[in-house]
């Protein structure tokens, strides 16, 4: 599995295992709702979108090695920015310095770089963004 899979799959599965995350989600098909892809029929807010995944080699000597960033988008329609201040919060907590759990990789460091929140032409939408740097190299 390549390493993008990789890192999306232990992502998506750290997100929806927070309670801290998930308590403050929606839900779609009886799961929090943590997505790489807005459903048609989501219908509710607040969710959260994993996206813009960019990954470079980062070879050594004894491995192959991944440098990459990654983007996790927090959607609300509440006008509050407490609720996606909140969400983004949580996802801090749940993946700064994080343990993750990759078959065929090891990783060596997940830290955030970037948080920002910006209000849609809407009015009414708000749209939380938080950048990611993740550093992985193969076992």
């Amino acid at each position: 599995m390549s390493s993008l899979v990789q890192i999306t799959t232990a992502i998506i599965a750290k997100l929806k295992a927070d309670a801290a995350l998930t308590s403050q989600l929606t839900t779609y098909a009886l799961s929090p709702a943590v997505f790489t892809h807005v459903p048609q029929k989501l219908g509710a807010y607040p969710y959260v979108v994993l996206f813009d995944i960019g990954i470079d080699g980062a070879d050594n000597d004894a491995n192959l090695g991944f440098d990459g960033a990654l983007n996790i988008h927090s959607w609300s329609d509440n006008r509050d920015m407490l609720v996606i201040g909140n969400i983004q919060k949580a996802i801090y907590d749940a993946l700064h310095h994080a343990e993750l759990t990759m078959t065929g990789y090891n990783l060596v460091e997940l830290h955030q770089e970037f948080t920002t929140i910006l209000r849609d032409p809407d009015g009414i939408t708000l749209h939380g963004v938080q950048r990611f740097r993740i550093i992985l190299q193969t076992n």
